[in-house]
């Protein structure tokens, strides 16, 4: 028994001195982490260790203090702390900062070495045209300038703050759409820093369309006597009509179209519009018809009296029509669509006379190859309201 007491008490003191050698230890260890206002700040690292104006920075190492006793400067041009503790400072890197040594001063005492830093220089953009200036949400836009990157996706382009996609580049061109959610205002590109703004137009497109809807809104009107056929079942296009007045065929015709009830404003800017038909009979023949409109506010009905529709006044604006061939039956396609009309259209909604609500005529006059036709079956037939299906009329506007 007494042995094992004697090795009890020998194990008792080696285990008092270890505990001693770690106390003194961990006071050493704690010693060295704690704020002390008398030492000097010792600088570990800098994240990142290159950046640009205005980015922050962090700063690690030993005996800093709160905010306002640290004074962190790079390359001499002092930062402005916005956080710090003990081992940590947050610093923003200041304007005019050159590439050079970052330093801190708490309380006055300067730090016991200083980390060397690199300033980056921002890559800002030029942007000096772009085409068109105005469109709708979808349209393709190019933007020309400089210092652009011929990685897509290193170029954000913002629509009046919002962020459209870029589907090609290079230094000089970027080629973008108009996003969703875009309004007018100024369009930007921004790799390191934004560039300066060029104003964009987005305007809403609207959609309007009306078919013929009174029995004496689509007419013909022979050639040869000017007789009126208000009540037809199909419309000839470009093809000669053998039906007579007083003995006399009619011949080649031209056709009234009255469109009513058009809800479009006064001097709205037409995009686009065009006339819709429905085949009613085929045909394959070179075929040609110049396209008009009244030339007045508010288009009366088509009457009985002879040459009423190409008596009316006209408008200056016309479109040719070189009329594709008509396939199928009952087809109201691409190829029974007139070409664009938009510019006719455009002419009467400017008129001073002109309201929302008002109704317009079109007039189809053969032309070309189509006014020297003597056969019934070298043109196309289309549906009448009188027939089977209505025409058309669709206008795009903002």
């Amino acid at each position: 028994m007494k042995k094992l007491v004697t090795i009890t008490k020998t194990t008792l003191m080696i285990m008092s001195i270890i505990a001693m050698i770690g106390f003194v230890g961990s006071c050493d260890e704690k010693e060295d982490t704690i704020w002390d206002d008398n030492l000097a700040p010792t600088l570990i690292e800098v994240s990142p260790s290159s950046a640009m104006e205005g980015d922050e920075v962090t700063i690690t190492g030993k005996y800093f203090s709160s905010v306002a006793q640290n004074t962190v400067s790079f390359n001499g041009i002092e930062a402005t702390v916005t956080a710090a503790n003990i081992s940590r400072i947050i610093a923003v890197v200041p304007v005019g900062a050159t590439s050079g040594e970052l330093t801190v001063i708490k309380n006055g005492k300067a730090s016991t070495n200083s980390l060397a830093y690199t300033i980056i220089q921002p890559i800002t953009p030029t942007l000096t045209a772009i085409s068109p200036v105005r469109g709708k949400i979808g349209d393709v836009v190019t933007i020309s300038g400089t210092e652009f990157s011929s990685n897509p996706s290193d170029n954000i382009v913002k629509f009046n703050g919002v962020q459209a996609s870029v589907s090609a580049s290079t230094e000089t061109t970027i080629t973008t759409s108009v996003p969703a959610g875009a309004t007018t205002g100024e369009v930007t590109v921004t790799r390191d820093r934004e560039s300066n703004g060029l104003l964009f137009e987005v305007f809403e497109s609207h959609n309007f369309s009306v078919p013929i809807t009174e029995s004496w809104d689509d007419v013909e009107e022979g050639a040869l006597n000017g007789a009126m056929a208000n009540e037809s079942s199909d419309l000839e296009i470009g093809e000669y009509d053998t039906w007579t007045q007083d003995g006399i065929e009619q011949g080649v015709q031209t056709l009234g179209l009255r469109f009513n009830n058009i809800d479009i404003p006064a001097n709205a800017n037409i995009l686009s519009a065009n006339i819709q038909f429905t085949c009613d009979a085929t045909g394959s023949d070179p075929c040609e018809m110049t396209i008009y409109g009244e030339n007045v506010g508010n288009a009366l009905p088509f009457t009985e009296d002879f040459y009423n529709v190409s008596t009316r006044s006209k408008t200056q604006e016309n479109v040719v029509w070189s009329v594709p061939p008509w396939l199928n039956a009952g087809d109201a396609g691409a190829a029974e669509r007139t070409s664009d009309i938009a510019s006719i259209v455009q002419a009467i909604v400017n008129r001073s006379d002109w309201s929302a609500g008002n109704s317009m005529v079109f007039i189809l006059a053969p032309s070309g190859v189509s006014l020297g036709v003597t056969s019934s079956s070298a043109g196309r037939e289309a549906e009448a309201i009188d027939g089977t299906a209505a025409s058309v009329l669709t206008i795009i506007y903002e």
